[in-house]
């Protein structure tokens, strides 16, 4: 599994190269230590990815050398990726649609899916009409809802929430990520962050499990920012939003067909890691249903996935109460 994650990668990067996507691709990674114990973790990673033959370098940074990567004091160390980076999500999925329907594929926008009809024909029933097919993939993720109660049941919604600053000069930017890397910490409610191609700031994270949005996301996600970067206190906030993504009870994504329903698969739970892992997803999907390569899809099909305790009402709020526990164990 550890060799298909880097396939992933290489996945995104053939495609944007072979449709000319223009999705500001940039290489450059780095993980930052929130505490002096995170770096054995991180050394461990650096080893396993050299040990797997890995061709981009990778390279350990003590608290001294962080300046280098981010402009703040918050950080004990990390590790650059030079394998891995950032990119505009939504440009990228344009160009896949776009290259996607050129190759003959047609698509549906706001089809809202009510009902399905399990059987050797599938049928699949929105508001405007349905689809009938052989084979079906549910690739709904945090929002399969209730169209599948067994999958819905191992795939825990969660809030992720990002801010974009006003457009930087040049010279705050570079004093804010001066290899133009993204970020990301270790903590279980992470920070995530990367410069945009117009230079603002794109600062995500928080992870919420509680089911509800914050009312107001640049108010609720600022002083993340401000701890951080104490330096923009005067920077405006242009943008804000946010969504859902799948969390599963091993963090692993589930990739399967259902036992009752051969000619139905899915993939979800990607656990904040949805754009390489949907991409390699896509490949695993493709080589089961087409006959190649059964096995790679196999070795993700035979994980056995939890169903989370509390059913639709209460699961939510057990997990927000599990995962402050390990917030607060990260204090101690």
């Amino acid at each position: 599994m550890k060799l298909m994650g880097l396939e992933a990668v290489e996945i995104v990067r053939e495609r944007v190269e072979r449709f000319r996507i223009p999705c500001d691709l940039s290489w450059g990674y780095c993980d930052l230590a929130n505490k002096p114990r995170d770096l054995q973790g991180l050394a461990e990673d650096a080893e396993e990815l050299r040990s797997l033959g890995y061709r981009h370098a990778v390279r350990l940074l003590q608290a001294s050398e962080m300046g280098s990567v981010i402009g703040s004091e918050r950080y004990a160390g990390g590790m650059i990726d030079m394998g891995s980076g950032h990119l505009h999500p939504l440009n990228l999925a344009l160009g896949e649609a776009a290259a996607a329907q050129q190759l003959g594929v047609k698509l549906f926008e706001q089809s809202e899916v009510t009902r399905i009809d399990y059987g050797t024909e599938v049928s699949v029933h929105t508001a405007q009409g349905n689809v009938r097919a052989k084979t079906l993939v549910l690739a709904c993720n945090a929002y399969l809802n209730g169209l599948n109660p067994h999958l819905s049941g191992k795939v825990l919604p969660a809030g992720s929430y990002i801010i974009a600053t006003e457009p930087l000069s040049e010279a705050q930017a570079a004093s804010l990520l001066p290899q133009n890397m993204a970020v990301c910490d270790q903590r279980v409610a992470v920070d995530y962050l990367r410069l945009s191609a117009d230079r603002r700031l794109l600062f995500g994270g928080a992870c919420h499990y509680s089911g509800r949005d914050p009312q107001d996301i640049g108010a609720y996600m600022r002083p993340k920012m401000l701890r951080v970067f104490p330096q923009l206190a005067e920077v405006k906030i242009d943008y804000q939003w946010g969504g859902m993504i799948g969390i599963g009870a091993n963090r692993l994504p589930q990739i399967g067909r259902l036992a009752d329903q051969p000619n139905v698969y899915y993939a979800q739970a990607y656990a904040g890691h949805g754009l390489n892992a949907t991409h390699l997803a896509g490949k695993l999907l493709a080589e089961a249903i087409s006959g190649q390569q059964q096995g790679r899809f196999d070795l993700f099909a035979q994980v056995p996935h939890m169903t989370f305790p509390g059913g639709k009402h209460l699961r939510s709020p057990l997990l927000a109460l599990g995962m402050l526990w390990h917030r607060l164990k990260e204090l101690m």
